[in-house]
C-alpha cells in the first residue's frame, strides 16, 4: 500500500485483512508514553481519551469536554465527541454507548495490546466485544511514513542540528555537560521544538553509551559526545556527533575516524528491500577490521512518534528496509574510563535508496 494513504485509510484496510470488525483503543491520563491515540487520530497530548474505528462506518473519536474545540480542529476524525470520561467507568460507559450504537456488540475489535494499562484492557473487555491483539499490525503501520509525517521528522531534525551547532558554539567557554545540555534545550525551543532528549558526554564519562550530563567541565582535551533529539508536533529526531576538544592523543583522532566511516558504509547500504541485518553488518565489519571493540547497542532502529520504535537495525533481525521508513545509524566505540565515539544520523527511506534527513559532515580532526 503506498505510504502517503491517509492513516485511516490504512487503519481500514489494515483491520479488513484481519478479519476484524473494527477497532478500540482508550487512552488514560497514566499512559502518558500512549503514542497508539496520536497516531490514530491525530490529535496529540489527549488523555482520558479514546477511539472507536468500526470497519464499515464513520470512526467516532471520544475526548474530555475541554478538549472537543480542539480535537475537532486538528483530528481527521469527523466525529469527535465531547464528554465526561473521568473516573474510567463513566469512561466505559461512553465507549459501550458508542460501541451499541455502531452495532459493535459480540464483534470482534482489534486493541494494540503493547500501549492499554491492564486496568483500561479489563475495562473494555467488559463492553460485549472481542478484543484482538493488533498491536504488531499498528506498528507495521507506523514504521511507513506518510509524506507529512516525513516533513515533521525532518523539521524536528532541523531543530536537533541548531542545537547542535549552539553546542559547538560553546565549546571554547569551557562550560559543564549540564550548562552545555541547558544551552542545547534552550536552542531546540527558540528553533520552534522542544527537548526529546539530551546526553553531552566527556572524556570518560563518553566511554558509556548513555549517561545524564553532569557537572563535568569540558575543558582540556578529550573527545565530547553529543547526543540529542528534538520534537516537533510530536515527531522526533535523534542525531550524534562527537567533537574534539583541544588535542586528544591520536589514537582517538583514528576512533573518531573509524566510526565515521562505519556509519558511512551503513547509510551506503541503506536502500528499499535491503535487510536491517545487512545495514548493520556493515557497520559492524568497519569497526571489526580496525581491531576495535564492538559497540553493545544496536547500530540503529526506528524513529516517529517515539524515538526508539521498530524496525530494529542490527544483524540477527530479519526486517527488510521499505520506501516510507525512517531509521537511525549510530555506529560508536567505547573505552572504559577513557573516551567514546559515536555518530548518528536519521534516514528516510526512498524508492531510489535513502536520504540522510541531516547535514552531517566529518570535520578532519
Amino acid at each position: 500500500m503506498p505510504s502517503e494513504y491517509s492513516v485511516g485509510e490504512r487503519l481500514r484496510a489494515e483491520l479488513s485483512a484481519s478479519g476484524l470488525d473494527g477497532f478500540i483503543h482508550f487512552q488514560t491520563g497514566r499512559a502518558h508514553e500512549n503514542v497508539t491515540l496520536r497516531y490514530l487520530s491525530g490529535v496529540g497530548g489527549l488523555e482520558d481519551s479514546g477511539l472507536v474505528f468500526p470497519v464499515d462506518s464513520e470512526p467516532v473519536l471520544i475526548v474530555k469536554d475541554f478538549e472537543e474545540v480542539r480535537a475537532k480542529r486538528q483530528s481527521w476524525v469527523r466525529d469527535v465527541r465531547g464528554v465526561t470520561t473521568i473516573p474510567l467507568s463513566l469512561a466505559t460507559q461512553r465507549i459501550s454507548e458508542v460501541v451499541r450504537e455502531k452495532r459493535l456488540t459480540g464483534k470482534r475489535l482489534g486493541v494494540d495490546e503493547s500501549e492499554l494499562t491492564l486496568e483500561v484492557y479489563l475495562e473494555l473487555s467488559k463492553l460485549g466485544v472481542e478484543l484482538v491483539p493488533f498491536g504488531s499490525r499498528i506498528m507495521r503501520m507506523r514504521m511507513r511514513k506518510t509524506r507529512e509525517e516525513v516533513e515533521k521528522v525532518r523539521r524536528a531534525v532541523t531543530i536537533a542540528e541548531s542545537a547542535i551547532k549552539r553546542i559547538g558554539s560553546l565549546l571554547s567557554d569551557g562550560l559543564t555537560e549540564a550548562e552545555l545540555a541547558a544551552e542545547a534545550t534552550l536552542a531546540m525551543e527558540k528553533a520552534g521544538g522542544s527537548k526529546a532528549f539530551v546526553l553531552v558526554q566527556f572524556a570518560e564519562d563518553a566511554a558509556m553509551a548513555h549517561v545524564q550530563p553532569s557537572g563535568k567541565r569540558v575543558k582540556g582535551d578529550g573527545l565530547l559526545v553529543v547526543d540529542l533529539g528534538a520534537n516537533y508536533d510530536g515527531y522526533n529526531s535523534d542525531i550524534t556527533r562527537t567533537f574534539v576538544v583541544g588535542r586528544p592523543p591520536t589514537a582517538q583522532l583514528e576512533y573518531v575516524k573509524t566510526v565515521w566511516k562505519s556509519m558511512d558504509e551503513a547509510v551506503a547500504a541503506a536502500a528499499p528491500g535491503v535487510g536491517v541485518a545487512e545495514v548493520a553488518g556493515r557497520a559492524r565489519r568497519v569497526i571489526r577490521e580496525k581491531g576495535l571493540p564492538q559497540p553493545r547497542h544496536r547500530i540503529g532502529h526506528g524513529l516517529g512518534l517515539s524515538v526508539h520504535e521498530k524496525p530494529i537495525v542490527e544483524e540477527g533481525f530479519e526486517d527488510v528496509l521499505e520506501e516510507g521508513n525512517i531509521v537511525t545509524v549510530e555506529p560508536g566505540v567505547y573505552f572504559e574510563g577513557l573516551c567514546g565515539v559515536r555518530f548518528e544520523v536519521d534516514l528516510h527511506i526512498t524508492g531510489g535508496g535513502c536520504e540522510v534527513l541531516d547535514s552531517a559532515t566529518l570535520v578532519e580532526p
